[in-house]
């Protein structure tokens, strides 16, 4: 039997040989020159780096994306306004070790734009400092608490548990630490008479440099790199917060499985897979608590790119081009999300063979195309007030992408390697 302290060697191992193949690899290719056809704007054929067109591509890619984000969030700013009553919407609350941050979620609830909400706290037994806050909570009307204790020790168990027990027509998830837009439920609620779901946006609060820098990376990797993939894919993240879908649609599907480590991307491609219409409402975004400290940054995107290499194992294992044909696009779209990180790490060396040959014009209009993005979804947050300045963090994003993707790389190495179950835990502040 290997021991835990090799496999734990084998995987670092792996991990340091991955990242230097992918560096390697991005250089070689950076250096070799392509000849492009332009003949249709009267250039002829153009030589150029490979380099060039790598990093011209990504940027393409991503402002491409972001005009899709911004024309979305423009759209459902004009569908206003909303209704403050209608069927009722049990939003449940998972809770574990959140005693000083599940108020947050509680009160924005409860403090929301539509009446007919009954916010249902999820405890585990044994947590007695949540349960006390969570109890105290529930003298308040609308609230309700109940204690896990069919299948405790998941996030994806709680809320399979809360949806047991209560018989509203909506059912909505939440983080403890989410302080939700007073305008997301009724726009929810109004998405829901055309839709069996509606996934609205968090941002982590940014009041202080971890925190920003985890802002604008929820900005970049958490939506506008999705927003192409769903217009051409009809995918659309149904994540485990900022979530409201219809009961049947969540019986129908299955619920959530507490078998995974990101319950809520398996969740996502089940509802792909089944046909489940998305809305995705992100012009009134919640607020949550983001990563404080270093430690607590990479070791909870490394459980999450674990999580999207198990997500992975089961599309593989499931896929039925004949009988389900979404489960192809299924499997691609989830080996993309994977493969990107490898990809985005392969442009630091491409960047470099750029400045290395003077071609600090491309290198430009990439990074300026980046940060460009993040500050243009950072104005948008600050008109509809969910942050009170502009900054200069948006400056920080070409620097921190390449760091989340080595923290990714590690995670899915250490997916076949080292991964035996365990789970990551950030702390959370009251």
């Amino acid at each position: 039997m290997v021991s835990h302290t090799f496999r734990r060697w084998l995987d670092r191992a792996c991990f340091a040989l991955a990242a230097l193949a992918v560096v390697t690899v991005g250089f070689v290719q950076g250096r070799i020159t392509v000849t492009l056809p332009l003949l249709f704007l009267g250039l002829g054929s153009v030589t150029v780096l490979n380099a060039a067109v790598a990093c011209l591509s990504f940027a393409a890619t991503l402002s491409s994306s972001a005009a899709v984000f911004f024309a979305e969030v423009l759209r459902e700013r004009r569908r206003g306004p909303y209704p403050s009553t209608g069927p009722e919407i049990a939003a449940v609350v998972p809770s574990y070790g959140d005693a000083g941050a599940l108020h947050r979620s509680v009160e924005s609830l409860l403090a929301a734009d539509y009446a007919d909400v009954a916010v249902c706290v999820v405890c585990e037994p044994g947590d007695e400092s949540t349960l006390s806050v969570a109890r105290s909570l529930a003298d308040r009307r609308r609230v309700t608490c109940l204690v896990n204790d069919r299948n405790p020790g998941s996030k994806a168990a709680a809320v399979n548990y809360a949806v047991d027990r209560t018989d509203a027509p909506y059912v909505g998830v939440f983080d403890a630490d989410e302080r939700v837009h007073p305008t997301f439920l009724p726009a929810a609620a109004a998405g829901l008479e055309a839709y069996e779901a509606v996934q609205g946006r968090t941002f982590p609060r940014p009041d202080g440099l971890l925190e920003t820098v985890t802002y604008y990376e929820s900005v970049v990797l958490g939506y506008l790199s999705h927003r192409l993939v769903a217009l051409l894919t009809d995918f659309d993240m149904v994540a485990s917060n900022a979530l409201v879908l219809r009961r049947d649609t969540y019986e129908r599907v299955g619920g959530y499985d507490p078998r995974m480590l990101t319950e809520d991307f398996d969740f996502a491609f089940r509802c792909y897979e089944d046909g489940v219409s998305v809305q995705s409402s992100f012009a009134y975004p919640s607020e949550i608590e983001g990563a404080h400290t270093l430690r607590d940054w990479w070791g909870q995107r490394k459980r999450w790119m674990t999580g999207y290499a198990q997500v992975f194992h089961r599309r593989l294992g499931r896929l039925d081009p004949l009988g389900r044909p979404r489960s192809v696009a299924s499997l691609a779209v989830c080996g993309g999300a994977i493969l990107g990180n490898f990809v985005v790490l392969s442009l630091v060396p491409q960047a470099v063979v750029l400045g290395a040959t003077g071609a600090g014009v491309v290198l430009g209009v990439t990074v300026g195309a980046l940060a460009g993005v993040c500050l243009g979804v950072r104005l948008l947050d600050r008109r509809v007030g969910v942050v009170d300045s502009v900054g200069l963090g948006w400056l920080l994003v070409p620097f921190v992408l390449p760091l989340y993707s080595l923290a990714a790389i590690k995670g899915i190495v250490e997916y076949p390697i080292s991964w035996r179950g365990e789970w990551f835990r950030v702390e959370k502040e009251g």
